[in-house]
C-alpha cells in the first residue's frame, strides 16, 4: 500500500520554493554600487533564498515520500489571532516609531501567542534581540532600517 501525498506538505514546499525564487530574483535585480562588488547588500537575501529553496526542496521530498507529519489537534485560533494582530501593529508602527519599537511589539505578540506569561522577561529579551539585530543590519550589513523615534539616540 502506498502512502498518500499530503497536500499541505506539497503546498508548503512549493510556497517555500516560490518565495525563494522571488527573494533570489529580487536580490539579483538590486543595483549595487561598485564599492560592494564582492560582499554587499545582496549576500544576506541570497543566503535566505538558498535556505528557503533547500527547505522547500526537502519539504517537497518529504511530502513525496509520504513522510510529511500529520497535523496534530485543532488550530489555536487565539494564538494565530494574536500573531496576526502583532504583525498588523508591526507594519503600522514600523516607519513612524522605528524598527526597534515595532520589533519589540512583534516579539511580545509572538511570545504571548506561544503561551509565555513572563512579560518582563520577554520584554527584556525583546529589547536585547531587536537592538542587536538593528545594529547588526545597520552597521555590519549597511542596511537602512527605520530608526523612528530613536533616531537621535542610535
Amino acid at each position: 500500500m502506498t502512502k498518500k501525498m499530503p497536500v499541505a506538505g506539497l503546498l508548503i514546499g512549493f510556497g517555500l520554493v516560490i518565495t525563494a525564487a522571488v527573494i533570489g530574483y529580487d536580490a539579483m535585480s538590486m543595483r549595487v554600487p561598485p564599492i560592494h562588488a564582492k560582499v554587499g547588500p545582496r549576500v544576506f537575501p541570497i543566503l535566505v533564498a538558498c535556505g528557503l529553496a533547500l527547505a522547500g526542496a526537502l519539504t517537497l521530498l518529504s511530502a513525496r515520500r509520504g513522510d510529511f507529519p500529520e497535523a496534530e489537534g485543532d488550530t489555536d485560533w487565539t494564538a494565530l489571532g494574536i500573531i496576526a494582530a502583532g504583525l498588523i501593529v508591526h507594519w503600522n508602527i514600523l516607519k513612524p516609531l522605528g524598527f526597534i519599537p515595532a520589533g519589540i511589539v512583534l516579539f511580545l505578540a509572538v511570545s504571548t501567542a506561544f503561551g509565555s506569561r513572563a512579560f518582563l522577561r520577554d520584554a527584556i529579551i525583546a529589547v536585547a534581540l531587536v537592538t542587536v539585530t538593528y545594529f547588526a543590519f545597520t552597521r555590519a550589513v549597511g542596511l537602512q532600517l527605520p530608526p523612528g523615534i530613536l533616531a537621535g539616540l542610535i
